[in-house]
């Protein structure tokens, strides 16, 4: 039996939320934290992931009691993932990165890290930041793409 080969997978927000609320997208997140050897996030994704989190709950989609079990997973995940931070190099990359495609300045950050780490795969919900990564040459799964097909 071959060992299995390394998986590091980058998560942006967006395709995190589903791993903490049951929403499209959930199994395959899922199986995908399940399979990846290594997890990696952004400096900043852990506050947008906290702040949809936190909308659902003070929109009612959350009880206070999930939203309590929900922020007590999250910080204790977010302890074994591997932390991406904003330094020049990622910078400087999505500052290029927002020369090709009309994206928001925190998803080219996210598709820099994503390339300044080497993801083996980068995942999100959004189509735009997916164009723009594979546009980039970053191996990317687009989980709205699973759902629904490709634009």
């Amino acid at each position: 039996m071959t060992p299995a080969q390394p998986l590091r997978v980058m998560f942006d927000a967006s395709a995190l939320t589903p791993r903490y609320a049951q929403e499209p997208g959930h199994d395959r997140v899922q199986d995908l934290c399940a399979r990846a050897t290594e997890l990696l996030v952004t400096s900043h994704c852990k506050a947008e992931l906290a702040a949809a989190l936190s909308r659902r709950h003070h929109e009612g989609a959350l009880s206070a009691a999930d939203y309590q079990r929900v922020k007590a997973r999250l910080a204790q995940d977010f302890a074994d993932m591997t932390l991406v931070p904003l330094d020049a190099r990622v910078e400087r990359q999505a500052l290029e990165a927002l020369e090709r495609q009309p994206v928001q300045g925190l998803d080219a950050i996210q598709v820099a890290s994503a390339r300044v780490a080497r993801a083996d795969l980068f995942v999100t919900a959004d189509r735009r930041q997916a164009r723009l990564a594979r546009d980039l040459g970053v191996p990317t799964e687009c989980l709205l793409e699973e759902l629904k097909g490709p634009v």
